[in-house]
């Protein structure tokens, strides 16, 4: 059965995994293999699949409003273009 284009938001991971057990097995294995792979072990796991969706924060129509509610109240603040951030990650989003 094909389906669809199914877009993957952290395309690195299954690059990654991807790369590892092409190392590992000692031959080319394809996205689609991994993807495969991944949902083969999550049927088999559903539970540990489970508690992991579970543990993922959702966004609620409230949690959206109250969002929407602080970008308001905050919109017109002036941004302090020489701002350092403690963590790399910070640094790279919030400089431009």
């Amino acid at each position: 059965m094909e389906m669809g284009v199914i877009k993957i938001s952290n395309k690195k991971v299954i690059d990654d995994l991807q790369a590892k057990l092409t190392l590992r097995l000692g031959r080319k294995v394809t996205q689609q293999e991994t993807l495969d792979l991944c949902l083969l072990y999550a049927t088999r796991n559903f539970e540990d699949i489970l508690a992991l969706a579970e543990s993922t924060p959702s966004l609620s129509p409230e949690k959206a409003q109250k969002i929407i509610e602080k970008f308001q109240k905050f919109k017109n603040t002036p941004y302090d273009k020489k701002a350092k951030f403690p963590r790399a990650e910070d640094e790279e989003i919030y400089s431009f």
